[in-house]
């Protein structure tokens, strides 16, 4: 006869939801484990097709969501097997086996599915470092969870075995190790907030940019100084440091040629160098993006009349450019 006083035990609201959780949060971990791995390959092997695929942005999300769910997944785990222990019945219960065999499924279906990746690229002749490296990533955080869960349904004594413990200790060491660096690679706070301060300026130098080509389009003429720009109808002015409140450096250098430049508080983020494209380029293609170290950077622009001519005209006249 069923011992129902086991069976209560078993289905109680809490033990439904430690299981959940404890599944819930491996399936999340893993996912962003991986995504962060992905991300590290990004970083040491650009992709010279797709030179953005690194994003500190998304490294910094990551992290995040990882050091808030890591733990509460081993906490949760660690209650668990202490349950366990006290009432060993309970991990014969239909519902968690239910979650260790969905579990299983899903791990088996990204080993397969990353197998078939791996075979199709290989068939394609497109294999690389990066995409191989990606590839291992997958099939040993898929893999170690197939093994682990699998161990744990064969396993009959109800303490958990020793190999299983070092397993567990080994993931959490290697996660750890993972997390950890990630803020190598994105950055402290204080240097998230020389790069939002950054990002401002390279803005500024943008909009004021933008503001000199419009005022030559409109005069046929680029401005003596940044004052010149200033508008009461439309309410521009340049804007001004962010942290100094010190005005840009502008200096019409001649022959619709003029510098922009800023004193910087870090050197370009990897995953940015090349986000900011300038609109108008110098004779030579040089400085072609906001690409800056730290300290002050100057930008020389360009005007091409034949790209950028007055509105007043379709051609430029010879004397407008000295």
């Amino acid at each position: 006869m069923e011992n129902t006083n086991v069976s209560a035990k078993t289905t109680g609201p809490k033990d439904i939801f430690l299981e959940l959780w404890v599944m819930g949060s491996l399936y999340l971990s893993a996912s962003f484990v991986i995504a962060l791995l992905f991300q590290y390959i990004n970083y040491f092997f650009v992709d010279p097709a797709n030179p953005y695929s690194f994003s500190i942005e998304t490294v910094r999300w990551m992290v995040a969501i990882l050091v808030a769910v890591l733990p509460t997944h081993a906490f949760a785990l660690r209650l668990r097997e202490k349950d366990y222990l006290a009432n060993p019945e309970k991990r014969e219960h239909k519902f968690r086996k239910l979650l260790v065999y969905l579990t299983l499924f899903a791990a088996v279906i990204a080993c397969v599915v990353d197998l078939a990746t791996l075979v199709y690229y290989f068939l394609n002749g497109e294999l690389s470092i990066r995409f191989l490296l990606k590839v291992l990533s997958v099939a040993i955080v898929a893999g170690g969870i197939f093994w682990y869960y699998l161990a744990d349904l064969k396993r009959d004594a109800f303490q958990l075995p020793q190999i299983a413990k070092i397993a567990r200790w080994t993931a959490i060491i290697v996660a750890t190790i993972i997390i950890i660096g990630a803020f190598f690679i994105s950055g402290s706070p204080f240097r998230a907030n020389m790069e939002k301060l950054d990002a401002r300026r390279i803005n500024d130098l943008n909009s004021i940019q933008s503001q000199i080509v419009y005022y030559w389009q409109k005069k046929g003429t680029i401005p003596a100084s940044l004052n010149e720009l200033t508008d009461s109808i439309s309410g521009y002015s340049a804007p001004t440091d962010p942290e100094t409140g010190m005005a840009y450096e502008y200096k019409d250098i001649g022959n619709l040629s003029f510098e922009l430049c800023a004193t910087f508080s870090a050197v370009s983020p990897k995953d940015q160098a090349n986000r900011y494209p300038s609109e108008i380029g110098p004779i030579g293609k040089e400085n072609l993006s906001w690409q800056h170290e730290a300290g002050r950077i100057c930008f020389t622009r360009n005007i091409d009349p034949a790209l950028y001519a007055p509105n007043s005209q379709t051609s430029v006249k010879p004397g407008l450019v000295q």
